[in-house]
């Protein structure tokens, strides 16, 4: 069984984009990425097994080092966005920059120059590098490290993620990233301090829209939102290699989705149960817009929307609410978005 190595509250993580294929690099102090709660780092691959049944000249058992071996590293950040800043190729206007840049995403410029979307489609080609900010679909793999202050030192690099957004009203955003990175072997810290200046401040959600036909013309109090872009990481690569993972091949294995908690309404406000039981597509897009503050809007868009699982009654602050899970269905235009994110300033 893999063991997970958890971070202290002495230590830090830092992640730069690699401007190389298949080489670790260097990190500094601005390569700080603040993360909340505890990284996991988990070996991946079969490892070290004990084989009890095979005996040597020698006596006793023999260890076999066999699979790939690799990195699957989670952390949670919150979500840093400047919409005063405009997006390009090799800038965004965020200290999550090389984690974005490792998403599968289609990136392109939205309706202004300081608006920013991420899309999710059911077929595209994925590279290795962006050529161009508008409509290519590639990961930029990373390096990232993990280091004690006056412990040790964990390492990745060719990293690529994927994200999933949540939020509750009142809160900050908050991003689960998942990663996979070849190895690196693990290492004493650099004990001397590695010093970096952080100013960046977290998005909070001062309110949130929710529009499309799903919601008739009713106004619903929202309490969570939950998005999944549906990309996930794959393994198949591990064979290709004798002790690295390689990229793992990305695949949007599953629908984008949109779970929101709202105020359950009548039937006749919000339709829940008879949109369930009629399992129809939705002919008009459904967005969830939360607010953060003056800075701008971040929007939850499926374009084709269907209710995907029965609705969950429940209560929040005690408040009856109702759980609803939306995914984008492919349309008859494969090769556009069916879900994205987008980063819309004021």
């Amino acid at each position: 069984m893999a063991q997970v190595l958890n971070a202290s509250n002495t230590s830090a993580v830092f992640i730069k984009t690699q401007a190389t294929l298949g080489t670790a690099i260097a990190v500094s102090g601005t390569d700080f990425v603040p993360v909340v709660g505890t990284p996991k780092f988990t070996p991946r691959g079969p490892g070290i097994i004990r084989r009890a049944d095979v005996y040597t000249p020698f006596g006793g058992e023999v260890a076999a080092k066999t699979g790939g071996i690799g990195w699957d590293v989670s952390i949670t950040t919150e979500l840093y966005w400047d919409f005063g800043n405009a997006f390009s190729l090799n800038s965004y206007p965020t200290s999550l920059a090389a984690l974005f840049r490792a998403c599968p995403f289609n990136v392109h410029i939205g309706g202004s120059a300081n608006d920013t979307v991420f899309d999710s489609q059911a077929l595209y080609t994925l590279a290795t590098t962006r050529t161009s900010p508008n409509g290519t679909y590639a990961t930029c793999p990373f390096t990232i490290v993990y280091q004690e202050t006056g412990g040790k030192q964990y390492s990745a690099y060719d990293c690529v993620c994927i994200p999933k957004f949540s939020w509750e009203a009142g809160g900050k955003v908050s991003i689960e990233w998942s990663i996979k990175g070849k190895w690196v072997d693990v290492a004493d810290s650099v004990n001397t301090a590695i010093s970096y200046a952080y100013t960046e401040m977290p998005l909070v959600g001062t309110a949130c829209t929710l529009s499309g036909a799903q919601f008739g013309g009713s106004t619903s109090a929202l309490a969570k939102v939950t998005y999944d872009p549906g990309f996930a990481l794959s393994d198949v690569l591990d064979a290709q290699q004798t002790y690295g993972m390689g990229i793992a091949m990305i695949a949007l294995t599953s629908s984008p989705s949109l779970e929101v908690e709202v105020a359950d309404l009548s039937e006749t406000l919000q339709a829940d149960w008879t949109d369930a039981q009629d399992n129809t597509i939705g002919g008009s897009p459904l967005t969830v817009g939360i607010t953060v503050g003056a800075a701008g809007t971040v929007n939850f868009v499926l374009t084709s929307p269907q209710l995907i699982q029965w609705p969950t009654p429940g209560d929040s602050n005690g408040y009856r609410n109702i759980g609803l899970k939306f995914a984008g269905i492919v349309n008859a235009a494969s090769e556009s978005a069916i879900g994205y994110i987008e980063f819309d300033s004021p």
